[in-house]
C-alpha cells in the first residue's frame, strides 16, 4: 500500500511537471485550437449528436496531449523506481560509511566469536551474518542491514562492554537483531525507507518547484505568470499532508518490524531471560525525540509516531503476542486514507487514456482496491473478536473509520490539489460528501457484520475449519468489492445522487394523487447507481450468495442438516411478503381501470417506446410499472424488517434469504398483473390481446428480476437496520435474551429446522435449492445483456459528420433578416385529454444574417385557461438560438444551440410539469416589409404566428 500510494501520487506530480515543461507548450496550443474547432463545429447540431460526436472529437483532440503526458509520467515513475532501487542497494555502503563500521577481526576474542556463532545457529539462519562493530557508538544496541547475499549486523561498542558485564542482556539484544534477519525484515525496512526518499527527491521536490514557479523549465521572455496565492499554496499544503502520510506509514512499518522481532526473539530466550528487562530499560522518549525541545505531551506524541514502539508496547507484545493482531482504529483509518489516495490520484490519468471506457476503467481500478480494502477490514474484524469486552464496539468502529479515512483522502490527493477549482464535483462535492461517506460507512458496516456473523456460526458449528472460514470471507469480498467499485465510479463522476428526482406525467396533471404517485415511484427506478448495479450479475447472484454459501457451509441443504434459529421463519416471512406483492399486483389493474379515465391510461396511436428517454414525461404504463416495482420493494423492506427485528443472530444471512424469496414471488406476480391488464385493455385497444402468453414470463423476465431486486435492496437495507436496532432495544427493555449479530455463542447448533420433522426439513432444503437455482439462473441469463450495457457503442463519426461551422443561411431573402415581435401566436395543445386553442403574444424572433435565429421568450410569457374548474397556466421563459436556412419559402432549422429556456405547466398555482424547448419544425413563411407570417409545413399540425418588425 505504501508503494501504491507513492506511485499513484507520483502520477499526478509528474503530470504537473510535464505541463510546466518546454515540450508541453506546442501541444497545449494545438489542443486549445482543436477544442475550439470542435466547439464551433458542434454548436448547432442536434443535442444527441453533439453529445456523442462532440465527446468523440474532443477525445481525438486530447489524445496527443494525454499520450505525451503518459510517456512523461511513465519515465518519471521509472526514474523514481530506479532511484529507490539504487538507494536500497547503496544502504550498506552508506550505513558503514556514516557509522564508520569495522569488521570484527577473526583474531579477536574467541569466546565472543563462539557466542555470536551459537546465537546465529540458534536463529536457524542458513548463512550467518557478517559481524561489524561501530567503534564510535557508545550505546548498547545493534543494527541489522545488508543485501540478500550478505546480511550484516553491527554491534555498538557499548554492547561489547555489556558482553562482559551483562551476558544475558547482550544475548537478548543479539537475538532481537537476528530475529530481524529470520523474519525477512531487512528488505522490507530499507525498501520502505528507499521508496520514501526516492518519492521526496524525484517527485516532491520538482512538484514544489513547479508549484512555486510554473515557468521554471521554460525559456522565454516576459514576466513570469502570476497566479493566485491559493492556487500556489494549496497543492503544496496537500503534498505536505501526503508526504506526512507516507512518512507515518513508513514509521508504522518499522514499528511493526520491531514488535515482530521482539516476539520471535522471545521464543528463543530462556525462561527468566533478559529480553523483557532490556526492553523496559530502553530510554523513552528516545534521545533523538527529546532533543527537539517540545513539551512533554508533544514529545510523547512524536515518539509514538516514530520508527520504534514504546518499551511498554514492546513488553506487552512479548508477554501476549496475540495482542499484536488486534487492529487499531488509527491503523484501519490509515488503510482507508492510503488506498483512497492511491485510487483517487490515478483515476483521472487512467480515465483520460481509456477515453470512452472511463466508467469501466474506474470500476476495474477500484475493484482491485476494493478487494484489498475489504480483505484488510475482514481480517481486522475477525481479529477484533479476540478481546470480547471491546470486540463489539471495535467491530462497529472499524468499518466506520475505514470509510471516513477513504472519504477524507480526496481533499489530500494531488489530483484535487491541482484541480481545486473543480472540487465541487465528484467525491469532494460539499453537498454530496456526507451522502458518499455515509453510504460507504453503511456498506462497510454491513460487510463487517456479515463476515463476523458467518464466521461465528462456522466456528461454533463446525469448529475452526480455516478453509470454510476463508470461503465465507471470500464470498463477502466477491459481493462487496464490485459494489465498492460501482460506488466509487458513481462518486468520482459526481453521480451518486443522479436520478434522485421526481418525474412528471405525460397526462393526468389535474389529478393530485396520480401526479404524486408518478413522482415518488419514479425516484428509485431512475436512480443511476441502482441502474449500474442492476446491469451486473450482483443484482441477483450476489443476493443469493449471501445466504446460499453459508447454507452450503452449514449443511442447510441436507435433509438432516442443522439450521440456526430463524431459517424457516425467514423463508416463510419472505414467502408471505411475496404473496402480498402478488395480491396487490392482481388488484392494481382493476383499481387503475376504476379510478383513471381512458384518456390518461391509453397510449397514443403513434406511440413508439424507442423514442423515450430518461427525461421524457411518464406515460401511464410507466407509472403503472413503477408502482408495481415500488410495491414489491416496500414489501421486500417489510419482510427484511420483520426478520431483522425478530432475529438475534445471522441477520446478515437471514435478511437476504427473506428478500430473495419475496423477489422470486414478486417477479412471477408481475406477469400475472400484466395478463390481467391486457385482458382489461388497460392501456387502450393497441395493447396485447387477452391470451395465455400475457400471463407467462418472456425474455424480459431477467430484466424485471434485477429491477425488482435492486429496488428492493435499496429499501430493505435501511429498513433492516432500523428494525434490528428497534428489536434490540425492545428485548433490552423486556429483559429477553437479545444478542447482536454473531456476537455471543449459542449453546447448541440446533434450531427450528431440527425441531421440525425430517420431511419438513427436506421441503425446506428443496425450497432453498430451488430458490437459489431460479435466481442464479436468471442472473446467468442476463449476462449478455449486462455485457451489452457496459460495452460502449462505437461512435459513427464517418457516417454522420458534424456540419462545418462555416455553413450559413441562404441570403436570398433579405426580407427575413431582422428582429420580429410576435403579435399573435395561435396553436393547439393537448391538455388533460382535450385539445385547446392557445393564443399568446410577446415572443421575439431575431433572424441574423449569419444564419442564426434567436427566439426570446422573456421572463414570463404566460397563457392562462380553465379546465374543469381548475386554472391552467403555461409559462415560457428564457431564449433559444439555432441555425436556419431558407429555401422555396420555407425556413428550416438544424437544432437549438442553447437550452436556456423552459416551459412550465401549473395547475391551480402548483407546478405539474417542466418541459424542454421541444423539437424544431420547419416553418412556411410569407414576408413583407413590416409583417411576417409563419405556418406549418406539415398538414397534420396547425399553428399560425404573426409578427411585426421591431
Amino acid at each position: 500500500m505504501l508503494v501504491a500510494a507513492v506511485l499513484a501520487s507520483s502520477v499526478v506530480a509528474f503530470g504537473s511537471v510535464y505541463i510546466a515543461s518546454p515540450g508541453a507548450g506546442p501541444v497545449n496550443i494545438a489542443l486549445d485550437q482543436c477544442l475550439a474547432d470542435v466547439q464551433e463545429a458542434t454548436a448547432y447540431v442536434p443535442p444527441d449528436d453533439a453529445a456523442i460526436h462532440g465527446a468523440a472529437l474532443m477525445r481525438l483532440c486530447m489524445r496527443p496531449f494525454l499520450r505525451e503526458q503518459a510517456l512523461w509520467v511513465g519515465a518519471g515513475i521509472l526514474g523514481e523506481l530506479l532511484v529507490a532501487v539504487l538507494l536500497y542497494l547503496l544502504h550498506p555502503w552508506w550505513l558503514s560509511r556514516r557509522r564508520r563500521m569495522r569488521p570484527i577481526a577473526s583474531g579477536a576474542d574467541a569466546e565472543l566469536l563462539d557466542e555470536l556463532a551459537d546465537l546465529s545457529r540458534q536463529a536457524g539462519l542458513r548463512r550467518p551474518p557478517t559481524w561489524l562493530v561501530a567503534p564510535y557508538s557508545t550505546t548498547q544496541g545493534g543494527q541489522a542491514f545488508g543485501l540478500a547475499d550478505r546480511r550484516r549486523i553491527c554491534l555498538d561498542v557499548g554492547l561489547l562492554v555489556r558482553y562482559d558485564l551483562d551476558r544475558a542482556g547482550f544475548r537478548a539484544v543479539l537475538r532481537h537483531e537476528l530475529a530481524h534477519l529470520r523474519n525477512g525484515d531487512v528488505d522490507r525496512t530499507y525498501l520502505s525507507i528507499a521508496t520514501w526518499w526516492a518519492f521526496v527527491a524525484v517527485a516532491v521536490v520538482p512538484f514544489v518547484a513547479v508549484a512555486l514557479k510554473p515557468d521554471l523549465f521554460r525559456v522565454r521572455g516576459g514576466p513570469d505568470t502570476v497566479r493566485p496565492v491559493a492556487e500556489v499554496w494549496f497543492p503544496i499544503v496537500a503534498l505536505g499532508v501526503l508526504t506526512a502520510v507516507v512518512y507515518l506509514a513508513r514509521n508504522a512499518i518499522l514499528r511493526a518490524r520491531e514488535l515482530h522481532a521482539d516476539i520471535t526473539a522471545a521464543g528463543w530466550d530462556t525462561p527468566g531471560g533478559a529480553l523483557g528487562r532490556v526492553v523496559n530499560a530502553l530510554p523513552w522518549p528516545p534521545v533523538r525525540t527529546g532533543r527537539i525541545g517540545l513539551g512533554g505531551r508533544w514529545t510523547e506524541l512524536l515518539a509514538r509516531l516514530g520508527s520504534h514502539p514504546s518499551p511498554t508496547r514492546r513488553a506487552l507484545a512479548v508477554a501476549d503476542p496475540r495482542g499484536t493482531l488486534r487492529p487499531g482504529l488509527a491503523e484501519t483509518a490509515g488503510y482507508g486514507v492510503v488506498l483512497g489516495l492511491a485510487l483517487y490520484n490515478v483515476s483521472l490519468t487512467v480515465g483520460g487514456l481509456v477515453e470512452e471506457y472511463l466508467v469501466i476503467a474506474l470500476a476495474l481500478l477500484s475493484l482491485g482496491v476494493g478487494v484489498l480494502l475489504l480483505h484488510l477490514l475482514a481480517r481486522a474484524v475477525l481479529h477484533a473478536g479476540a478481546v470480547e469486552a471491546a470486540g463489539t464496539r471495535r467491530r462497529l468502529l472499524l468499518p466506520v473509520v475505514a470509510a471516513v479515512g477513504f472519504a477524507l483522502s480526496g481533499p489530500f490527493s494531488l489530483t484535487y490539489a491541482e484541480n481545486y477549482d473543480l472540487g465541487g464535483t465528484g467525491l469532494l462535492r460539499v453537498t454530496e460528501w456526507p451522502v458518499t461517506a455515509t453510504t460507504l460507512a453503511v456498506g462497510l458496516l454491513l460487510f463487517a457484520a456479515w463476515v463476523r456473523s458467518v464466521d461465528t456460526v462456522l466456528v461454533e458449528s463446525t469448529g475452526r475449519c480455516h478453509g470454510r472460514r476463508r470461503l465465507g470471507t471470500a464470498t463477502a469480498i466477491t459481493v462487496g468489492a464490485p459494489l465498492f467499485a460501482i460506488w466509487y465510479a458513481t462518486v468520482f463522476g459526481g453521480s451518486i445522487l443522479q436520478g434522485v428526482q421526481r418525474h412528471t406525467t405525460q397526462s393526468g396533471w389535474g389529478i393530485d394523487w396520480y401526479v404524486q404517485l408518478a413522482g415518488w415511484t419514479s425516484i428509485v427506478h431512475s436512480y443511476y447507481p441502482r441502474i449500474l448495479v442492476q446491469f451486473t450479475p450482483l443484482a441477483t447472484a450476489g443476493l443469493v450468495l449471501l445466504w446460499a454459501v453459508p447454507a452450503l457451509l452449514l449443511g442447510w441443504f441436507r435433509r438432516a442438516g442443522h439450521g440456526p434459529p430463524g431459517v424457516r421463519r425467514a423463508f416463510r416471512i419472505g414467502a408471505v411478503a411475496g404473496l402480498g406483492v402478488i395480491a396487490v399486483g392482481l388488484a392494481l389493474p382493476f383499481a387503475a381501470h376504476a379510478v383513471l379515465p381512458g384518456d390518461i391510461r391509453h397510449l397514443p396511436a403513434n406511440f413508439n417506446v424507442e423514442d423515450l428517454t430518461g427525461t421524457e414525461p411518464l406515460y401511464f404504463y410507466m407509472v403503472y410499472g413503477n408502482t408495481y416495482v415500488a410495491v414489491a420493494a416496500l414489501l421486500q423492506a417489510v419482510g427484511a424488517a420483520v426478520v431483522a427485528a425478530r432475529s438475534t443472530r445471522l441477520r446478515p444471512v437471514l435478511v437476504p434469504l427473506a428478500v430473495t424469496t419475496t423477489l422470486a414471488a414478486a417477479t412471477l406476480g408481475f406477469y400475472l398483473s400484466r395478463g390481467i391488464s391486457d385482458c382489461l385493455r388497460l392501456t387502450g385497444p393497441g395493447g396485447r390481446a387477452c391470451e395465455l402468453p400475457s400471463f407467462l414470463p418472456d425474455s424480459y423476465i431477467t430484466f424485471h428480476l434485477a429491477l425488482i431486486a435492486t429496488s428492493g435492496v435499496l429499501l430493505a437495507v435501511p429498513a433492516a437496520l432500523l428494525a434490528a436496532a428497534a428489536g434490540g432495544l425492545w428485548r433490552r427493555r423486556t429483559n429477553t435474551s437479545g444478542i447482536n449479530v454473531g456476537v455471543a455463542p449459542i449453546a447448541t447448533p440446533t434450531g427450528d429446522a431440527d425441531a421440525a420433522p425430517r420431511s419438513a426439513r427436506g421441503v425446506l432444503a428443496v425450497g432453498l435449492a430451488g430458490l437459489a437455482l431460479l435466481v442464479l439462473g436468471g442472473a446467468a441469463a442476463e449476462v449478455p445483456g449486462n455485457y451489452a450495457f457496459w460495452k460502449p457503442d462505437p461512435v459513427p463519426i464517418g457516417t454522420s459528420p458534424v456540419p462545418p461551422p462555416e455553413r450559413v443561411a441562404a441570403a436570398g431573402d433579405p426580407c427575413l433578416v431582422g428582429t420580429w415581435r410576435e403579435v399573435s401566436r395561435e396553436f393547439d395543445l393537448e391538455l388533460a385529454g382535450r385539445t385547446h386553442r392557445i393564443i399568446t403574444t410577446g415572443i421575439t424572433q431575431a433572424f441574423r444574417p449569419d444564419g442564426v435565429v434567436v427566439v426570446d421568450y422573456g421572463n414570463d410569457t404566460r397563457f392562462t385557461t380553465t379546465i374543469d374548474g381548475q386554472r391552467i397556466d403555461i409559462v415560457w421563459s428564457g431564449q433559444i438560438d439555432a441555425r436556419y436556412e431558407v429555401q422555396d419559402g420555407v425556413i428550416r432549422y438544424d437544432a437549438e444551440r442553447s437550452h436556456e429556456s423552459s416551459t412550465t405547466v401549473l395547475v391551480d398555482g402548483k407546478v405539474r410539469a417542466r418541459l424542454g424547448s421541444g423539437s424544431w419544425t420547419s416553418d412556411r413563411y410569407s414576408c413583407t416589409t413590416d409583417t411576417l407570417i409563419e405556418t406549418p409545413t406539415d398538414a397534420g399540425t396547425w399553428y399560425r404566428i404573426e409578427l411585426r418588425r421591431s
